[in-house]
């Protein structure tokens, strides 16, 4: 490896100490190694059209999401990555990879075709967590519901058993901190009336018993 700064380039030398995942610099370095990944995808004229944009990829840290309204593009996408990573000596993971296939009750049934990456087939699922949010292929989002009520059960139960002595008062106030505050809610578009009537009845009930 060596050191560009403007046309001097510095001797070689090796690497011998990798940066912790939770270093400060960790992200911003790690942003600087990936830009260079995210400026070639978006090259590439492929993608679902938002507006007069092409979006065809998500980046968050080192979690990245292709987007593709067909198959042809996505594996045009997956190639650019499996080619930006041999240029860049990075491996990309086969089993941390995923296809999800996004469909509606009223599109007939798609056989989805293999996608390669590193010479192995990338796994193709129905449901995929990503960044603490559940997805599914249907595109409904009863299952992030049903996640959202266990944890909401397992905080409520928590405050129920270490703070049952504390003043009313303080309790709203753990209640409000630690389960009013729910994540990812404003993503809901498609659920059932069952799926959010338990959520509900699960807020009410841990609210009830910890007063």
């Amino acid at each position: 490896m060596c050191i560009k700064w403007g046309n001097t380039m510095s001797d070689l030398f090796n690497v011998t100490n990798g940066v912790r995942q939770g270093g400060i610099l960790s992200p911003y370095l790690f942003n600087v190694y990936l830009d260079d990944l995210s400026t070639e995808l978006n090259s590439i004229r492929v993608g679902c059209i938002m507006g007069e944009m092409i979006i065809n990829h998500i980046l968050y840290a080192d979690d990245l999401v292709l987007i593709s309204p067909s198959t042809r593009g996505l594996d045009t996408l997956i190639k650019c990555c499996e080619k930006y990573g041999i240029e860049h000596n990075i491996i990309f993971n086969v089993n941390k990879c995923a296809v999800m296939h996004f469909k509606s009750d009223s599109i007939a049934k798609f056989k989805v075709p293999d996608f390669i990456l590193n010479g192995e087939t990338i796994e193709l699922v129905t449901e995929f967590k990503y960044l603490g949010h559940i997805l599914t292929s249907n595109m409904k989002d009863d299952k992030d519901i049903e996640r959202q009520r266990r944890k909401l059960f397992i905080q409520g139960n928590t405050l129920i058993r270490k703070f049952y002595m504390c003043t009313f008062e303080v309790k709203i106030e753990l209640f409000r901190s630690y389960c009013s505050a729910m994540y990812t809610p404003h993503l809901w578009t498609k659920y059932s009336v069952t799926a959010i009537r338990k959520l509900y009845t699960a807020y009410h009930n841990s609210l009830k018993i910890l007063i």
